[in-house]
């Protein structure tokens, strides 16, 4: 199941997370964990630093979100 279709009620705020306007772990802490999860499953290695983490999750989600057409 791809990004989109997982969180489909949430790419608006996905999106804007992706283009910096806010901070998705702040914003909505259950989501980002949501998130998380995906890409664990999805079997991304997450960083020990909860800083690089949200930095890698950010760049995943705005590569998902241009592959799949939402962000250009």
């Amino acid at each position: 199941m791809s990004l989109v279709q997982r969180f489909k009620k949430n790419v608006s705020l996905l999106s804007q997370a992706a283009e910096g306007t806010i901070d998705l772990d702040y914003k909505n802490p259950k989501l980002y964990k949501k998130i998380l999860r995906y890409y664990e499953d999805q079997g991304v290695e997450l960083y020990d630093d909860p800083y690089d983490t949200y930095e890698l999750i950010i760049d995943l989600l705005k590569e998902d979100l241009v592959t799949e057409g939402v962000n250009a």
